[in-house]
């Protein structure tokens, strides 16, 4: 049986044909047909929640929709959404995820969860996964999610205090082998009210593996302010990066291309040893989305010196 996070190989090359076919001849709707979900974990159907601008028409967007080949895939696989598409090559080009040991993995803007997805299936199984969204959106099977704001000091807290805590209580059960947990973290009173000392020394500053951000603000259809945008956003992902990744961890950020790309670039090098970009075949391409990927965060990270011009 396929695995359906090995993406295959006329998947890689769909943009570049316009036919159903791949090099072999093999139809792709075959290909599609025989690639299965294991049986233990049950995905619902799609729940799209970001809104889309949809430029000239809403016809126009449909008939895009309907006629986009990895959308199609999407479905037939289960997938919530396209973008899971993106991360998966994004993996098979750089392999940051791993099968041989468990990983702490954090998903920024995750809904509707495809990328969250991706990481559950990709990971070792005593993988934690932990999505962060602004959005409420429902986790996919094994994945744990928090409604938060990233910009916020807050958020910072309850998720090294979620993936600090998480790690205690695998120590003694693998509940998340089977099941998703939906954290709905609000107040940073349940970190405060917290009067266990002993669980407040455990808590580890910077507990995160790899961190993926996906997030993208609604685009106005003005390529400098969608540039703008993207940027800020990245910004917050990058300090998140500072605060929450270890030294040696790996980080996927989006963001829309533009003037400010080498000053962004800039950034990435005083955290990272190793910084690229890359545009998956999967991204439309009229779109000016690309990702950033900084591999092997440096040790003692200053966030004043990364941020100052």
């Amino acid at each position: 049986m396929m695995n359906p996070f090995i993406m295959p190989r006329s998947l890689i090359t769909l943009r570049q044909s316009t036919s159903l076919r791949s090099k072999t001849g093999v139809s792709l709707f075959n290909v599609i047909q025989n690639i299965k979900f294991p049986s233990t974990i049950t995905y619902k159907k799609p729940l799209i929640l970001h809104d889309f601008v949809r430029h000239n028409s809403s016809g126009k967007w449909l008939n895009r929709q309907n006629s986009d080949q990895y959308t199609s895939q999407a479905k037939a696989l289960k997938l919530r959404s396209r973008a899971a598409f993106k991360l998966l090559e994004i993996d098979d080009k750089f392999k940051l995820f791993s099968k041989k040991y468990p990983q702490n993995v954090l998903d920024l803007g995750f809904a509707p969860g495809a990328w969250s997805q991706v990481a559950r299936g990709r990971s070792h199984k005593d993988s934690i996964i932990l999505g962060v969204d602004i959005l409420p959106c429902k986790p996919p099977r094994g994945v744990n999610a928090m409604q938060a704001n990233i910009l916020s000091r807050k958020t910072h807290k309850l998720i090294r205090f979620f993936f600090s805590r998480k790690v205690e209580l695998n120590r003694h059960d693998d509940l998340h082998e089977e099941h998703g947990y939906f954290e709905h973290f609000q107040e940073e009173s349940q970190l405060e009210s917290q009067n266990n000392t002993a669980l407040t020394e455990n808590i580890v500053q910077q507990p995160i593996d790899l961190i993926m951000s996906d997030m993208l603000a609604n685009t106005s259809g003005i390529a400098t302010k969608d540039h703008y945008s993207s940027l800020d956003l990245c910004d917050a992902a990058l300090i998140a990066a500072c605060d929450l990744l270890k030294p040696g961890g790996n980080f996927i950020c989006k963001f829309y291309t533009g003037k400010e790309d080498t000053l962004l670039e800039k950034k990435f090098k005083k955290v990272f040893h190793k910084v690229l970009r890359y545009k998956p075949q999967a991204c439309r391409d009229e779109s000016k989305e690309t990702y950033m990927i900084g591999m092997r965060k440096r040790q003692n990270v200053d966030k004043v010196d990364v941020f100052s011009q």
